[in-house]
């Protein structure tokens, strides 16, 4: 029972995302992203808070629908096992809770970014700045105001230093 709990928290645990600009993810390589060009207007902290899904809301579930099995044992209240009525509502507990713990533990900080994109044509000599677009990045620290950047698109969208 504890190996159980022990592998559910575990993949509990690894469900949470980061957002940082240099982990990317299997489904974005080994295909062609789109890219932009521009250089960093303005940086702002923001607090990024964290998102639930289904994978919380499960794990949550299961561990405590086993935790309910632990209740009571034979006894009946009101015609129903004792322990039955712990699994429903040890399952209902822990779906409540692994959804807010995953959220809790997905808060992070990040950045706010202005970006000055630029519109090229065939080579990056000829740019011109065209618009601003804002993203926002988790990250530890901020791209510094003035630096050339290069933003990824893929299934995530990535703000990177470039030097070029």
């Amino acid at each position: 029972m504890i190996k159980i709990i022990t592998i559910i928290t575990i993949f509990f645990l690894y469900s949470c995302s980061n957002t940082s600009p240099t982990t990317v993810k299997t489904s974005d390589t080994q295909k062609v992203l789109a890219i932009e060009y521009g250089v960093i207007k303005s940086s702002s902290p923001v607090k990024i808070k964290g998102e639930s899904n289904w994978i919380g809301a499960t794990a949550g579930g299961m561990i405590g629908g086993l935790l309910g099995t632990q209740v009571c044992g034979e006894e009946e209240i009101i015609g129903t096992k004792c322990q039955d009525i712990a699994v429903i509502f040890g399952t209902l507990g822990g779906v409540a809770a692994g959804t807010v713990i995953q959220a809790t533990l997905g808060n992070h900080n990040g950045f706010q970014y202005i970006i000055n994109i630029d519109e090229c044509s065939e080579s990056i000599s000829s740019c011109q700045t065209n618009q601003d677009k804002a993203f926002v990045q988790g990250d530890k620290e901020s791209i510094t105001i003035g630096q050339r950047v290069v933003i990824i698109y893929g299934n995530n969208i990535r703000v990177i230093p470039y030097e070029g």
